[in-house]
């Protein structure tokens, strides 16, 4: 019971550390040459002469079984961290650093099987106090950049003899998962495809998917993160995709219909917030708003059967805010002129002011509906312990009785680790070729998943503390079926 007190007010410590970490970023140093053994050879600009501090189970300077690529969160990491150095970015910690180290510890025994680099990116959540910043999404483009550089840089020079796994905490959690959409809808003759990619695990993340079961069976939720909880398609990755989400977690364990948080969340992801110079602030809001306005009237314009559907104004708003947002029909948009414009404004202002109405109407009747999850947020359990929960991912005790989050992820890179070694091992065996099929695209999650809803035994698990039998019955939800409810054509 003691260290499990002294294990929580770590946490505790370490989630006050993080606001006052954000000043306090340690100066990166320059990436050292892959191939290089020494500190000399390859870069002559490192922030000591005695070279970046590379961990000796590290063997991301060779060729490795595996190479883990670690996208750290926001504060972690930035744009010129030396991937090979182990540094804590902040006072806090350098917290994916709780799964690469332990990984190379656990298999010091098997050298050349394990490596991994810290993705340089600048990692913020687009809040300056004396410097001008990225805003979010800027963040999280330059995250995607970074890794797909590091990938294909090795992959260059390692070919097959290396696979790759990838996890991200956080904000690298984002960056992950619209990294892993975008490799998974490769060409099969690109340089990195996802037969490269061993497999992909996102920690606490703020686009995980509702309904996708949790990593390891552990305790959670059938939420998914308050950015967007809709399925997306990972096409070849879709089975080496994971997930490891805290029950109350607001960032990978949202409530559903929180839509009005999802907007204002989108607006403020893409706003430079500096302390120093509040005119850029406004302009960056006035800038973004303008933004999403197009796009929504765009939308709408190109959609003949809006005013006839069930989708409402907001959840257009929502879905055109989104940085990766395309507009259904390209070709219509094309051709959109300013006087057709100005027609279907003539249109709702005159003969068809009382569709538009009705439409409107229904809408605020919806309203509540769809943001009834915002009143779970304020009153269920998020606001009191879900920073805790987001920062509790990241221990390792062996000898506390209980398999923590990072503990669990050591296991994982190194069962990956060792399948490819015994796969690089076995011999050759000689197969008749069978024609070449593209792989089945398939959204997560699959309907028709059970997993367990957030609960107070969830949390108390989560935490590592025993839950008598029978106390909190687990309740369950079922992902639906989205063609079961779809309509019928008349």
């Amino acid at each position: 019971m003691l260290r499990r007190k002294l294990a929580l007010t770590s946490v505790f410590l370490r989630s006050a550390a993080v606001t006052v970490a954000l000043a306090l970023a340690a100066p990166a140093v320059a990436l050292a040459a892959p191939d290089s053994g020494s500190a000399d050879s390859g870069s002559s600009d490192f922030g000591s002469s005695q070279g970046p501090n590379i961990d000796p189970n590290n063997y991301a300077q060779d060729c490795p079984d595996v190479l883990m690529l670690a996208v750290s969160g926001a504060t972690d990491s930035d744009a010129d961290r030396n991937p090979l150095n182990e540094e804590s970015q902040t006072i806090a910690s350098n917290w994916v650093g709780n799964v690469t180290v332990p990984t190379g510890e656990v298999n010091a025994g098997s050298p050349g099987t394990v490596g991994w680099l810290y993705v340089p990116y600048a990692s913020t959540y687009g809040v300056g106090f004396l410097d001008d910043v990225l805003t979010y999404q800027q963040t999280i483009d330059d995250g995607i950049a970074s890794t797909n550089r590091l990938l294909d840089e090795y992959k260059t020079k390692c070919g097959d003899r290396t696979k790759f796994v990838l996890v991200g905490y956080s904000v690298g959690g984002e960056v992950l998962d619209r990294l892993a959409v975008e490799i998974g809808r490769r060409d099969p003759g690109a340089l990195v495809t996802g037969d490269d990619i061993a497999g992909v695990m996102m920690i606490g993340s703020p686009y995980r998917p509702a309904g996708v079961p949790n990593f390891e069976d552990e305790p959670g939720q059938s939420r998914g993160g308050f950015m967007d909880q809709s399925p997306r398609d990972y096409g070849t990755l879709t089975d080496k995709v994971t997930w490891s989400c805290r029950p109350y977690d607001l960032a990978c364990d949202a409530p559903a219909d929180i839509e009005f948080l999802q907007l204002a969340l989108e607006i403020i992801s893409q706003m430079r917030m500096t302390l120093l110079n509040p005119v850029q602030t406004v302009s960056d809001f006035a800038r973004a708003v303008t933004t999403i306005a197009t796009r929504a009237i765009v939308d709408i314009a190109t959609n003949k059967t809006w005013l006839e559907s069930d989708e409402t104004l907001l959840q257009v708003l929502v879905k055109v805010a989104d940085v990766d947002y395309t507009v259904a029909d390209q070709q219509a948009a094309d051709a959109l002129t300013p006087d057709q414009l100005l027609a279907d404004l003539n249109w709702a202002l005159g003969p068809g002011a009382e569709t538009v109405e009705a439409k409107l109407r229904a809408e605020g009747e919806g309203l509540v509906d769809n943001n009834k999850g915002i009143v779970d947020v304020v009153l269920g359990p998020y606001l009191l312990i879900g920073f805790l929960q987001h920062l509790s991912y990241w221990y390792n005790d062996p000898n506390d009785g209980y398999e923590w989050e990072s503990e669990k992820v050591v296991a994982w890179v190194t069962d990956l680790a060792r399948t490819e070694r015994e796969k690089e091992n076995a011999p050759e065996v000689v197969t008749p070729e069978a024609p070449e099929t593209a792989p089945e695209a398939r959204l997560l999650p699959v309907p028709g998943t059970q997993t367990r809803v957030s609960d107070l035994g969830a949390f108390l698990e989560s935490q590592g503390i025993p839950v008598p039998e029978g106390m909190f019955p687990p309740q369950y939800s079922t992902v639906p079926d989205p063609a079961a409810s779809a309509p019928v054509p008349n």
